[in-house]
């Protein structure tokens, strides 16, 4: 089964904070990264980091996973743009649940149950409380 790799791609610090709090919980984890798009930074600069990061998985033969924030944002719009041109997985709105699925996961889970798996933790963690 083929390694995988997480990269988390979101507006600001989101996905480098996200990627921190579950490492609280779970401790130091491999193969993920986070990139963040702040205010006056160049998008293009941020596709060349993904394009980067994706190749050298593909030479090491990881499965990349990327996850986005926000479905139409630069972020998302680079995920979506890498896709054009490498066998990735672009998964939108990540939050804590998907992240650990993940990490709980991957070595373990054929790439696609994994992604499944990571959708619907993430889906199924959000409920709705009232009085």
């Amino acid at each position: 089964m083929k390694k995988k790799f997480l990269l988390i791609i979101t507006h600001g610090n989101f996905g480098k904070e996200l990627l921190k709090s579950v490492e609280m919980i779970m401790g130091e984890q491999e193969d993920a990264a986070a990139l963040g798009l702040n205010l006056g930074d160049d998008v293009d600069v941020l596709r060349a980091d993904v394009e980067r990061i994706i190749a050298e998985n593909e030479k090491a033969d990881k499965d990349t996973i990327v996850l986005v924030d926000l479905l139409g944002g630069s972020p998302s719009n680079v995920g979506l743009y890498a896709l054009k041109n490498h066998d990735i997985k672009v998964i939108t709105g990540v939050n804590m649940l998907m992240l650990i699925e993940f990490f709980s996961s991957r070595e373990f889970e054929e790439l696609e149950d994994l992604v499944e798996k990571m959708i619907n933790s993430g889906v199924e963690g959000i409920k709705k409380f009232q009085k």
